[in-house]
């Protein structure tokens, strides 16, 4: 059953398609040979008569400017009111029709002589707005015959696009009121209110659902009203309304939902944008028809809305690839800067012309406004070219300068983590590259860092670094056995392999010129330096941080040993004298040996550093002060005593406190040492400030070793291993401050 119904689908797609492409053609054919040729062209709104095409031998005549009152039998106000009503029906070449216009406040009569078609009148028809129908309707034809899955989104997608065309072929001829279409004009009007709003609700995807008893009362609403439109009960003007809520409501769920689903921005920004590019021109004609005063050149607006369409194939693309292959970037961005500029254009020139200058005059402004309308089209279009690249199709960086960019920016990749969201966010995007792995090479292992529109599965399973080698650097098209790659380039230091990029489909047409793989495996070459630096510096920190823990474990052994057996045995060989006979200096060189010995021990290895971190640093604290005999107060003040932070980390933040207090009290002189902050178990923010002398900091790493501060080296040191920051505020006579945050979603790399 599912197979037949496929079947009848794809034998009844092209068969609507053509249906609604013959109704199309039929409207043509009435707007280019059924409806009559008057002889002059009026605004179907207010009446006014805009352009006179045929000779008129006696007077009184017609002039560009006058107001119907009359043509024939039929009144104007008739003419508005009734859709039905045909003006110069029957009427034959040579047939004389009184027509009664308004012109200065005076009512005159006018013999006109009906002309028949023209060749004026009949090339303002052949070239004019009704042929934007057929784009609609050929975006419409694809998207019902290529884009899948064929869901809620397909459906309003086509419906939107065919009713959209036939709108505008009904406009077209609706101002002759022939073949009902001006009725159809406001019928389908009511039809595109609830399919456009509902198709800005669910694309790209809902902003919330709704029950489905919702969207059928929505379009019950709207179908009954298109009813009443053929009972003609519903005010005249309310169809332009209408539309120009459809209009503006897409723009503003669009706006909504670029707060809400924060995830789809750029394609939701890309889709708002096209909206507006779109409809600006169209609400304008809108509103203008709304009021009844409609400027000449306000049918020009119509030429944008095809922008929609074409800016939605691409997004569906983006999302979706339903086998569409339509990457229409440039177009888009081209066709969007002659839109906003073609409209302040227009506008510029209609109130030009109001103002009825003198010949000379208009000449030098002409002149003028021609110069400056070429310059500021020639300087702004790479800047908003920029903006679109950047804003609305993703790439980033400039890709005349991708080489040189790319470079500075992977100076700063010190981590893995940084240099493969460059590599995603800026330099694929910028190469327009929407297909790629990156992919690590260790001892013949291939092991995928980074993926695009990529099964990683079937990459693990049919990659092989042999393989790969021997393909490097060709392009081919399918004969690979993932058949999406297009490119291989390899990331090697030397002779040293260190990985791949595999590069596949690409705007705007999956073509990697000749001339640009040397480019290409430049910006290869400098990712596997960046790579092979970022491995070398792992390497370096894990045996770092060995030595570290090393340097624990024997701190912890010996403090053991100290504790278990010097102790133990200085406490027995102290058990086994003679009270009486124990000389008293003796006795206190005893105590003493013994207190040193548990500071010894306690400095090695801080017991009430099994219990915590706040416990322990408020031991130390005890410790320091004792032992400077109370001269300098220390306080402990944190946030949080009873959390817990990994083993290593609560160590490292010790080792560092631990150095701070001791750097103070031996070199600064503090009265006050204050140890501040808070822990949680995502995040920390530590303390540790004195009101001593203070000193000149050198907070580089390299700077503190060069000028032997190597206390303050280890504290970086230790800070860096567990993924904290530390910040060191002195300056002379100020005291020194030593703050260390760390957040639970920073590297760790220890």
């Amino acid at each position: 059953m599912r197979k037949d119904a496929a079947i009848r689908w794809q034998v009844t797609d092209p068969l609507f398609s053509i249906l609604v492409l013959l109704v199309l053609v039929w409207f043509t054919f009435g707007i280019l040979f059924k409806a009559p040729y008057s002889g002059f062209y009026f605004s179907p709104t207010g009446g006014k008569i805009n352009v006179i095409y045929a000779a008129q031998p006696q007077e009184p005549r017609l002039l560009p400017g006058d107001t119907l009152l009359k043509i024939g039998e039929v009144s104007f106000s008739e003419y508005k009111q009734d859709g039905r009503v045909i003006l110069f029906e029957n009427a034959q070449v040579g047939d004389v029709v009184p027509i009664v216009v308004e012109r200065n406040g005076i009512e005159l009569t006018v013999p006109w002589v009906f002309p028949g078609q023209t060749r004026e009148e009949f090339n303002d028809r052949l070239f004019n707005i009704w042929w934007l129908a057929y784009i609609f309707w050929f975006f419409g034809s694809l998207g019902q015959l290529l884009i899948r899955p064929r869901d809620r989104r397909w459906l309003l997608f086509v419906a939107a696009n065919y009713l959209t065309a036939l709108w505008l072929i009904l406009g077209s001829l609706s101002s002759w009121h022939i073949w009902e279409s001006s009725i159809l004009l406001r019928v389908f009007t009511w039809l595109i209110f609830p399919v456009y709003l509902h198709l800005h609700w669910i694309f790209p995807r809902p902003l919330m659902e709704l029950p489905k008893t919702v969207w059928a009362l929505f379009y019950a609403v709207s179908l009954s009203f298109a009813t009443a439109e053929f009972a003609q009960v519903v005010p005249k003007n309310w169809y332009a309304l209408v539309f120009m809520v459809a209009l503006a409501g897409s723009l503003g769920l669009q706006i909504a939902r670029f707060f809400r689903q924060t995830d789809l921005r750029r394609d939701v920004f890309l889709i708002a944008f096209s909206v507006f590019i779109a409809l600006f021109p169209s609400i304008g004609l809108s509103l203008g028809t709304a009021v009844g005063r409609v400027a000449e050149t306000a049918p020009i607006g119509l030429f944008s809305l095809p922008f929609m369409p074409l800016a939605y194939f691409y997004v569906i693309y983006r999302r979706q690839l339903g086998g569409l292959e339509i990457r229409a970037n440039r177009l888009l961005s081209l066709y969007a800067y002659l839109i906003l500029f073609g409209t302040a254009l227009i506008a510029f020139v209609t109130q030009l012309g109001s103002l009825h200058l003198a010949m000379e005059p208009l000449i030098f402004t002409g002149s003028l406004y021609t110069l400056t309308t070429t310059y500021i089209a020639i300087t702004a279009f790479p800047a908003f070219q920029s903006f679109m690249e950047r804003r609305l199709f993703g790439i980033r960086l400039p890709y005349q300068n991708l080489q040189e960019t790319f470079s500075s920016r992977i100076v700063t990749s010190a981590s893995l983590s940084s240099l493969l969201q460059i590599l995603d966010e800026e330099v694929f995007p910028s190469l327009l590259v929407r297909q790629f792995v990156f992919m690590r090479a260790n001892n013949g292992e291939l092991r995928i860092l980074l993926a695009k529109n990529a099964e990683e599965e079937e990459l693990s399973r049919k990659c092989r670094t042999d393989e790969l080698l021997a393909r490097a650097g060709k392009i081919f098209a399918d004969d690979f056995p993932c058949g999406w790659i297009r490119l291989i380039l390899p990331l090697q230091v030397g002779d040293r392999l260190i990985g791949f990029w595999l590069l596949g489909q690409r705007d705007p047409d999956d073509h990697y010129p000749q001339a640009e793989i040397p480019v290409l495996q430049s910006l290869a070459n400098q990712t596997a330096i960046a790579l092979s630096n970022i491995q070398h510096a792992e390497q370096m920190r894990k045996m770092y941080q060995s030595d570290i823990e090393r340097n624990e474990a024997e701190r912890k052994r010996l403090a053991l040993e100290l504790h278990d057996s010097v102790l133990n045995e200085l406490a027995v060989m102290r058990t086994s004298l003679d009270e009486d006979s124990l000389p008293p200096r003796l006795q206190a060189s005893y105590e003493e040996v013994t207190r040193r010995l548990r500071e010894i021990v306690s400095d090695l290895r801080p017991p009430m550093l099994m219990y915590g971190l706040v416990p322990a640093l408020n031991e130390l604290a005890d410790n320091l002060m004792e032992r400077n005999g109370d001269r300098v107060n220390i306080k402990v003040n944190i946030d949080g005593e009873n959390e817990r932070l990994p083993q290593n980390m609560e160590q490292h933040l010790f080792r560092i406190a631990q150095e701070a207090c001791e750097n103070s009290l031996r070199h600064a002189r503090p009265q006050n040492i204050h140890i501040d902050g808070e822990i949680t178990s995502r995040k920390l923010g530590l303390q540790i400030a004195d009101d001593g002398t203070g000193f000149d900091p050198q907070t580089g790493l390299d700077s503190l070793i060069a000028n032997r501060h190597f206390g303050l080296a280890g504290m970086v040191e230790r800070a860096q291993l567990i993924g904290a920051e530390i910040n060191i505020k002195s300056n002379p006579g100020t005291g020194t401050k030593i703050r260390i945050t760390w957040a639970g979603d920073a590297e760790n790399p220890a």
